[in-house]
């Protein structure tokens, strides 16, 4: 329903008083006036579409779609919630549509006897996730569409997102609500301790507190969770970006803590390693680290998620030095950059009375999040691999 038939609907409450005879009548009067009010305000300042989650992907068996769990808003400000994942098998050639839509039934569990037959006073707030040749006629939420070239044919993701071909998913007409969550969990700190001053482990760290701050603001919902153990890697809920900063070469990581590290990646989780002050001692300390967790690092591509996965960027911005780079395997989970970000996420630039000095800062912090978004993306994906 568009805002302006919204708007233009009474909304009507109840005024109580102890003489008050209270009827049904009543009671969904003054019910629906918070209702009225509820829905109002998710499809006007939220605007309809999807907050977090409801990601469609290629099932484990041929012809299979998988829709992840989350949650949206519809055209009318209804709340859609998806609790399981919801799984679908194609079997017709064309076009086939999948979308989400909010449906309320009544609880059977919730009958008592009137006038001789059966009333139910609990409604139950449901959706319906469905994968049909036509788009449902009510208000509805479409999380994709695929373009199948026979009935046989096994569901694909797309090579190219922004052009799908026949049997590729298409996700070019999932809207997003106001503000979407873009990640969901938290960052974590690695100690690895410099071998010039061991207690200089920990140099950005109010710069990463300000990238964290800054996400928040801007779609965003992540926390700051401090040092990670790499010992107990795998033994509990871990955060999706782990980062690390020291100037100069460090104390090798024991096997324990290579071990745990490895467990980490191999989760889903993405580490996050900058030299502070851009030098090579951290680099070449670091080459071992990433060799023992099976990462083979090389120049970023002009490709690279690193450059889309939120902002988009052509190459890696400057950071806290002038010169740097940014190595990488994506695919592993580790990123190492000599670009010192996490200097300029806390102002420390060459030269900070420039008058560029405030874009250098806001470009890193974009790329930060980019980092952000990728790492959020990676974990999100593991998870959805084990449904």
């Amino acid at each position: 329903m568009p805002i302006e038939e919204l708007i233009s609907q009474r909304i009507t409450g109840v005024e109580p008083f102890n003489e008050l005879p209270i009827d049904a009548d009543v009671w969904r009067e003054a019910h629906g006036q918070h209702n009225s009010h509820r829905m109002l305000h998710a499809v006007a300042a939220h605007r309809p579409g999807i907050f977090y989650g409801m990601e469609v992907f290629p099932g484990k068996k041929d012809r299979t779609v998988v829709v992840a769990p989350g949650m949206a808003v519809d055209a009318e400000g209804h709340t859609i919630l998806l609790s399981e994942p919801a799984t679908f098998v194609l079997e017709e050639k064309g076009q086939i549509y999948i979308t989400a839509a909010y449906e309320s039934n009544v609880d059977s569990r919730s009958a008592i006897t009137v006038g001789g037959g059966k009333k139910y006073y609990r409604l139950v707030e449901g959706r319906q996730v469905v994968a049909s040749k036509e788009l449902p006629h009510g208000p509805y939420l479409e999380l994709a569409r695929i373009d199948r070239s026979g009935k046989d044919k096994a569901v694909k993701e797309a090579a190219n997102a922004f052009d799908p071909e026949e049997d590729e998913l298409n996700l070019l007409y999932r809207e997003l609500a106001f503000p979407h969550c873009f990640a969901d969990g938290g960052i974590g700190e690695l100690c690895f301790l410099p071998v010039a001053d061991p207690s200089e482990w920990k140099p950005n760290r109010a710069g990463l507190y300000n990238m964290i701050r800054e996400a928040n603001g801007l779609g965003f919902h992540i926390s700051f969770q401090g040092l990670f153990n790499l010992r107990s890697a795998g033994e509990g809920a871990a955060p999706f970006l782990l980062y690390v900063s020291c100037a100069g070469e460090f104390q090798p990581l024991n096997k324990e803590q290579l071990e745990g590290l490895r467990r980490y990646l191999d989760s889903g989780g993405t580490l996050f390693a900058e030299a502070s002050g851009g030098g090579d001692g951290f680099a070449k300390s670091f080459a071992d680290v990433a060799k023992a967790a099976g990462a083979s690092l090389k120049p970023l591509s002009n490709a690279s998620p690193l450059h889309t996965s939120h902002y988009l960027f052509s190459s890696p911005p400057v950071g806290g030095v002038d010169k740097g780079a940014i190595t990488a395997d994506l695919k592993a989970g580790v990123i190492l950059s000599t670009q010192d970000y996490g200097a300029a996420w806390q102002g420390l630039v060459p030269k900070p009375d420039d008058e560029d000095s405030r874009d250098r800062i806001r470009r890193a912090i974009e790329f930060g999040l980019n980092v952000v978004a990728f790492a959020a993306d990676r974990k999100r994906r593991a998870a959805l691999a084990r449904i």
